[in-house]
């Protein structure tokens, strides 16, 4: 039986610029930093969230795979000062605050051109 998703990857093209993305602007942890024989092992995510995202180089024909909408959600708790934060500090958003049916949503992107969900708790 499957109990948890423990990481998800994201393309990126630049693991020390991702690392700066997640820690200096969206406040997430650095949990691990390791190097291995095809660059680092890299793993962040949201003080006290359970599933890590680990920003990787390291496939073939990489490039190709970044600016990708990932599909993931970051719940927040105050959806509107969060925007601005983000956009105060140069974060690109594609869809500002909106509401919806299944609530308050936003979608922003990392350096690379992945797509991001923000959701209002």
């Amino acid at each position: 039986m499957i109990t948890r998703a423990a990481s998800i990857g994201i393309p990126v093209t630049d693991q020390e610029a991702a690392v700066e993305f997640f820690v200096d602007v969206l406040g997430f942890e650095k949990r691990v930093d390791v190097p291995t024989d095809r660059g680092r092992w890299i793993e962040v995510a949201p003080a006290g969230a359970e599933t890590v995202l680990t920003p990787y180089t390291w496939l073939d024909h990489h490039d190709d795979r970044t600016g990708v909408f990932t599909r993931v959600v970051l719940e927040c708790q105050d959806l509107t000062g969060l925007h601005e934060e983000l956009v105060a500090k140069g974060v690109e958003f594609e869809l500002d605050p909106t509401e919806s049916a299944g609530g308050r949503f936003a979608h922003f992107k990392d350096p690379f051109g992945n797509l991001y969900v923000l959701a209002e708790l």
